[in-house]
């Protein structure tokens, strides 16, 4: 088996540039705070307030770190329009769609699972090739894998500082990620051509509220109302999901 420490994630396709760099595992801007609730992973199985200046790791090459930089830009921008309730232009949601799979994948780097269900060369702990191709925005996400909402039926009012991110497991592969974004309850799914059901007839997360855990999942919305933290108003944020993409063939690279 190839031995993947010390090279970039994203070497797969022969294109790494630089050094590798100190990459925040969580992009740093986007939480002013510099905490984070993480949960579920090798490193913290049970629920852990994390500063985010401590996730850092040498995983991605000075290229690839800014190739990435486009999504961290968009998931700023978004998750500021989840704080406010309403947004100034529609999110870019394959963007954001590939932020989330970003930060999943660097949380996941050496982990006992596979990153995603059932993707061609896929090894424990270190993404596949498609994965990687999924994050440059080389390929599409399959037919219903993507992003989903849990609908905040109940109107919780969002707290700024709160920020939670955990994989939910089937067997030995992540299925779903969980993402708490500024009172968005976000669902990354890397299951292909499976609608996500609803979490409380999969037994996941009991922890989670009853009103997120009994609702469908919608995927990729158009729109959704969310409650703005600063003047508790409901408003609107808005996505849109224009797909540019090139086709590109796996390079085996060692």
């Amino acid at each position: 088996m190839e031995n993947n420490k010390n090279k970039c994630w994203a070497a797969c396709f022969g294109d790494c540039e630089g050094e590798l760099t100190a990459e925040h595992l969580i992009s740093k801007s986007l939480f002013p705070d510099g905490i984070v609730f993480v949960e579920g992973f090798d490193w913290c199985k049970n629920l852990k307030k994390v500063g985010i200046n401590s996730l850092t790791r040498k995983i991605l090459c000075k290229k690839h770190n800014n190739d990435f930089s486009v999504l961290d830009s968009e998931a700023k921008y978004a998750i500021n329009c989840f704080g406010k309730g309403k947004t100034e232009r529609p999110i870019n949601g394959i963007l954001f769609e590939r932020w989330l799979l970003k930060t999943a994948i660097n949380l996941s780097i050496d982990c006992e699972f596979h990153i995603g269900m059932g993707f061609s060369d896929s090894v424990k702990g270190y993404p596949s090739p498609y994965a990687v191709a999924l994050t440059l925005g080389k390929e599409p996400f399959a037919h219903k894998m993507g992003m989903y909402f849990l609908v905040n039926k109940e109107s919780i009012p969002n707290d700024a500082a709160e920020q939670l991110i955990m994989p939910m497991t089937m067997n030995d592969e992540i299925g779903l990620f969980l993402f708490g974004l500024r009172g968005a309850n976000i669902l990354l799914s890397l299951v292909p051509s499976n609608e996500v059901p609803r979490l409380s007839d999969i037994g996941l997360y009991e922890s989670l509220p009853v009103h997120s855990k009994d609702e469908k999942p919608i995927y990729r919305p158009k729109s959704f109302t969310n409650m703005n933290i600063e003047s508790g108003l409901i408003n609107s944020v808005e996505f849109s999901y224009s797909y540019l993409y090139f086709p590109c063939k796996f390079i085996p690279f060692f």
